[in-house]
This record gives C-alpha cells, structure tokens and sequence, in this order.
C-alpha cells in the first residue's frame, strides 16, 4: 500500500494507521527501557538479552520481543512457571500462553501477550540458567554482569542443543492459543508472507483466505468473554493489519 495507507484510519478510528504503527514502536521501546531498569537492579538476574527480528535490527511495527533473562542457578521453580510474574515485569497483561518445551534446559518460557499503545503486543520471555546460558547469534545484549559463551547459530538453533525438561506444548484447544495464532496470523498478513500466514490458518483449521474474516470468526467463535480485553485488542490489531498491508520495508522501524 502506497501514501495512502499513511492517511487512513487505525484501530481506535480516526487515528492514522502511521500514527497507531508508531505508537505502538515508541511503548514497546518504552517498556523495554523499564524492564531492562528493572532487572538490572534484581540480584537474581546475570543479563537481558533482546533476540529476533528486534534483537538484530530488522524489527518493525508488528515485531514481537523475543527477550531473554538469564539468571543464577538453579532456577527456582516460580521463575519456570511464570517468569513475567515472578520477574515483576510492568506492563498490562492481555493474556498469558504457556509451551514448557521451548524453555531452555533447566530454565523457563512463557508466552505473554501486553497491552501497548491499546494494541496486543506479544513477548516470548525465556528465563535461562547462567550455568548453560550462550548468546544467540543476532542477539544484542542490554545488560549483562559478567561474560557469556557466545553460541554459533541463532536463537532457535542453540535452544534445539539444550532442550526443555518439560516435552509439553501447548494445548492447541486453549483459546489463548487461538488468541496467539490470530496474532501471528495479523502481523503476517500485514507484511503480506504468504506462507507464515497461510500455515497459520492451517493451525486454525480455518480457510487461508487472502482476507481476515476467517480470522474474525474464530476470534468471535472461540474466545470466550472472560478475554474480552485482548479480544478487542487483537481485533484491532486485525483491523490494522487489513488497513496498512504493505511491503516489510515500508513499516516504521
């Protein structure tokens, strides 16, 4: 989409679509800057690590945070379970998706959706031992106490050599996870990726239409009303993604 997408609405009607992207840039840079406030002032934490997209400077708009926390051995077990909670980490909780396989071995994962800018932000939040701890490839190191081994290959590659204690996934039933795959589903229609959005969809077991009505659909069909607040958000979120889809290269970095 060309200067027009710049001069249409966003989600909360009225406010540009350039003006709600770079909104939502500017709270999660925000929220970031205080977590990292935050931890580097807990004695249980040896460092914070920003990954993916973000972590390598290729992150735009719709870019999750993929952050690692490494702490002292051994982890205690609330640090596992719900490290967003046991951290103290600010910021309002949308919804929460648990997955124990992709916690590093001996460390922890949660999946945490936020409310930024009155958009759902998602953050994959691994809590990793110091004692195993090695920096991806295209991570970029906010705080640190210390040196770390630095690993070879990128982020999903190193968690691969050191795997979780627990083998659960999450369960594909759960309407976070539908909440979840929605989400992934926007970003990727927004930056039109054809085949992340379409393997959404077949996660969904819905049509991979070029449009988000289906998404629409299950976001009304299979949220209950206990979610009603990161189901407006999400739908906003799909309201954008429909409005501004346009070439990667094109969204505020």
């Amino acid at each position: 989409m060309g200067e027009a997408a710049g001069s249409a609405e966003g989600p909360s009607g009225g406010t540009p679509i350039s003006v709600a992207l770079a909104a939502v840039v500017r709270a999660r840079r925000v929220w970031l800057a205080a977590v990292e406030r935050s931890l580097s002032a807990d004695n249980r934490v040896h460092g914070m690590w920003l990954a993916g997209s973000l972590g390598c400077g290729r992150g735009d708009a719709f870019s999750d945070v993929d952050l690692i926390v490494t702490v002292h051995a051994p982890v205690p077990a609330d640090l596992r379970t719900d490290p967003f909670a046991a951290l103290r980490l600010p910021g309002t909780v949308l919804y929460t998706r648990r997955k124990p396989r992709n916690a590093p071995a001996g460390g922890g994962y949660l999946a945490v959706c936020l409310e930024l800018a009155g958009l759902p932000v998602l953050v994959d939040l691994y809590v990793w031992p110091v004692t195993n701890a090695t920096l991806p490839v295209g991570a970029t190191v906010l705080f640190q106490h210390g040196e770390t081994p630095r690993s070879p290959v990128g982020l999903i590659e190193t968690l691969a050599q050191q795997p979780a204690n627990e083998p659960a996934g999450a369960d594909p039933d759960d309407p976070t996870n539908q909440l979840y795959l929605i989400q992934l589903a926007a970003k990727y229609h927004a930056r039109a990726d054809h085949l992340r959005f379409a393997d959404m969809c077949r996660r969904l077991k819905i049509s991979a239409d070029e449009n988000t009505d289906a998404l629409r659909q299950v976001l009304a069909g299979r949220v209950p009303p206990a979610n009603n607040a990161a189901v407006r958000a999400v739908g906003q979120l799909l309201d954008l993604a429909e409005a501004n889809r346009r070439p990667r290269s094109e969204f505020p970095p």
